[in-house]
């Protein structure tokens, strides 16, 4: 069986600069993140071109605070990386299957 574009396809959550600092704040685990949008930037950076180097399609998924806050409320859920992630991959897929 031949793999599909999904196999090789890892969704990143991506914040904006003007967006940043209110996710944070509003990050339940906020003290496992840095609180510099130049840091966090470096530092996605990394994880960015360590998948490109691994041979893996990237799908930049930018989260904005009111609709990202939204998708927790509607699911009862905490901000942490692990819902970010969540959110961005199921973002990810609905856009891919709505293309």
């Amino acid at each position: 069986m031949k793999p599909t574009v999904e196999a090789y396809t890892v969704a990143i959550p991506w914040y904006e600069r003007e967006d940043f600092a209110k996710l944070w704040e509003l990050a339940d685990d906020r003290n496992a993140m840095p609180s510099d949008y130049d840091i966090w930037h470096r530092d996605a950076m990394s994880v960015v071109n360590t998948w490109l180097a691994r041979g893996r399609a990237l799908q930049i998924v930018t989260i904005r605070p009111a609709r990202f806050l939204d998708w927790l409320s509607r699911r009862n859920l905490p901000n942490t990386a692990e819902t970010r992630l969540q959110f961005a991959e199921e973002q990810a897929t609905r856009d891919h299957d709505a293309a």
